[in-house]
């Protein structure tokens, strides 16, 4: 139960002000997520100069767990090299039962706050938007 209110605070947090929002002038390349049925549309920009991604960008509207989501992979995935940013994004996929023949048994403590919408199947999509785009984002790099 404390678990649950810690997660739901560090999520309303990332909501409220979320990490590296803004303006994608000047990246390198930009990808788009959306989801129709709840109206989130975001798009991620890659700051990049060889493998190792300066910094990782969005912008757009969506509900509290889409932007908080886009906010926690931004802090995450800045900083690392571009197959270690595809391999977080395989390993969310299959941690919110989007099936691959990776074996996720624990995410990493930054993105355990968004175990909390594991347990509603409705708003997984929510989460993965923001990944989605990076992962097509990384894959045109």
């Amino acid at each position: 139960m404390i678990k649950n209110v810690i997660y739901r605070n560090v999520l309303l947090d990332h909501f409220r002000h979320p990490r590296n929002r803004g303006e994608l002038t000047g990246a390198n390349v930009i990808h788009r997520g959306n989801n129709p049925r709840c109206g989130d549309e975001i798009e991620v920009g890659l700051f990049q100069h060889g493998e190792t991604l300066d910094l990782v960008k969005f912008r757009g509207r969506g509900c509290s767990i889409c932007i908080a989501s886009a906010s926690i992979m931004s802090e995450v995935v800045t900083g690392k090299k571009k197959e270690e940013a595809q391999l977080l994004c395989e390993k969310m996929q299959v941690w919110f039962g989007q099936g691959s023949s990776l074996e996720v048994k624990e995410p990493l403590h930054t993105l355990e706050a968004l175990s909390s919408v594991r347990d509603f199947p409705a708003r997984r999509r929510c989460v993965l938007i923001a990944w989605e785009a990076l992962s097509n984002a990384l894959a045109s790099i």
